[in-house]
């Protein structure tokens, strides 16, 4: 699978407020920034799989009054994503998915759950 498929098929699960993230067919290691390789083990044998949306704040910062942060997925993977709402922020804090069309782009953000 090439990097030009793993980037149409992430627009794709975006548009249907999927987060997909990849899966190494050879380690299992799980990831979510798009890669034709694995970056645990080097190979090419991944599957694009579907997130359950739901996490945790592993990480965060404050900056201009945003708060952007590293969310840990149930699924055993990390990204870097917006918190949308105003919600108490705190490492460990629950966290759901939600997806905000933004300059005609479908994108992930996090939503606090309290």
């Amino acid at each position: 699978m090439g990097l030009t498929e793993i980037y149409n098929q992430y627009e794709k699960y975006f548009k249907g407020n999927i987060l997909p993230y990849i899966k190494c067919n050879n380690c299992n290691y799980k990831f979510y920034y798009p890669r034709d390789m694995c970056p645990e083990c080097g190979s090419d044998n991944l599957s694009i799989e579907k997130s359950n949306g739901n996490g945790k704040i592993y990480s965060y910062t404050v900056s201009n009054k945003n708060i952007w942060a590293i969310i840990e997925m149930n699924e055993g993977f990390k990204f870097y994503a917006n918190i949308t709402n105003s919600g108490t922020v705190d490492i460990n804090k629950r966290i759901t998915i939600t997806f905000i069309n933004k300059n005609n782009k479908t994108l992930p953000y996090g939503e606090i759950q309290d």
